[in-house]
Formats: C-alpha cells, structure tokens, sequence
C-alpha cells in the first residue's frame, strides 16, 4: 500500500470514527425547551400558467419542539453539530379504536446536522385526511387533541422527553416501551417537506433526512 493511499485510508477511519463519536448519547446532553401544538390552515400558493381550481382551505395540526444541544468538548463543543437524532412526535386525540382505546397519532423524524449550542425546532403536521379517517369528522382542529408530546433519541437512546402533561403519557416505565393503553397510528405525523408547507419558513426548523 502506497503512503497515499495509506493516509486517505487513515482519514477515512478517523471520520468514520467521529461519526460514530458523535452518535454516542453520553456525548450529548438535550435541554427541550417547549413543544406547543397550533393549528394551520391550507396555504394558498398562486402561480402562473397553470388553470386554476376551487378548493377550500381545511385545518392541518402542527406540532413544534424547541431544544438545543449540547455536545462534548471532544466532538466538537460549542462549534459542533450532531450528525444525527431522532424526534418521535405522539398527538393524542379524542376518539377511540374499535377495541376502545384512545388513538395516538405517531411519527418519527430523522434530524441532520443538528448545530450545538443554538435554538433549534422541529416542525411536523397531520393532514386533514388523516384527521377526517381518525375523527369521523369533516375539519378537525387542534381542541380534538388532548394531550402532545416528544420523545428525542440519540443512537436509539431516549435522552430527553417533553410532553403538555408533564410526563411522558406514552411510555410504560415496566417495559421501557409503548404503553398499550393507546391505539397508535404510526406514520400519521408528517414532515413538513410532505406538506404544503414545506417551502415556508426557510431554515427555522431542522432539515429531515430523506425518508
């Protein structure tokens, strides 16, 4: 092996190495700062040279998590970034499945490049055909919902929760999973690049890894 390919070898070792640093949830500590759940309309874009058409603007729930991060002087520090995290968003709602448990609308994003040190927010929604199938009801909006939560993940570590209850309603602590008092609907959370929405708001919340 030539002394170049060598170090090119090296190098891509180290990288891979500080991949696998920066997914360790012992290098990174998450402060959530709130999640509070609103209420969208369809936005109505105008283009040119398209025939038009008439519709009207239904009722979208968004759900917003604010936190930031805090990562290990050896991964990076104040001027680092996670490479990666999960953010499992749990939307409990008021109607129940056939076997009489309440439903929660579930969904999990994948976040990149999450900056240390700064305020960061992650936006999903459920759409109002997903509303209309779960409520049995045109226009659902924001007062079905009873209670919000999330749950943040690092590696598959659960390092930090947040929910409108206080605690986290959905997890069972004697199995360290779902609670099955709850119907889930996984899925019915969306992205905010599998909406409407996604031109909207620039950079104000995280890139979602492609799905």
């Amino acid at each position: 092996m030539s002394m170049k390919t060598l170090k090119i070898a090296l190098t891509a070792l180290a990288i891979s190495a500080g991949w696998a640093v920066a997914q360790d949830a012992t290098q990174v500590k998450v402060s959530v700062k709130g999640v509070k759940l609103d209420q969208q309309q369809t936005p109505q874009i105008q283009a040119m040279n398209i025939v038009d058409k008439k519709w009207r603007p239904k009722n979208w729930i968004e759900i917003e998590c604010a936190f930031d991060i805090k990562l290990a002087r050896d991964v990076g520090g104040r001027k680092g970034s996670l490479a990666a995290m999960e953010v499992k968003y749990f939307i409990g709602v008021n109607q129940k499945s056939e076997d009489g448990k309440n439903i929660v609308l579930t969904g999990t994003m994948s976040y990149k490049d999450v900056p240390a040190d700064t305020d960061c927010f992650g936006l999903a929604f459920v759409s109002p055909s997903t509303l209309k199938r779960i409520l049995l009801k045109d226009n659902g909006s924001k007062s079905d919902v009873v209670a919000h939560g999330v749950e943040i993940l690092v590696g598959g570590t659960r390092v930090a929760h947040a929910s409108s209850t206080g605690s986290p309603w959905w997890f069972d602590t004697a199995t360290q999973g779902l609670s099955d008092k709850f119907s889930y609907e996984d899925g019915a959370v969306l992205p905010k690049s599998k909406t409407p929405f996604a031109p909207f708001w620039g950079d104000y919340d995280l890139p979602v890894a492609a799905q």
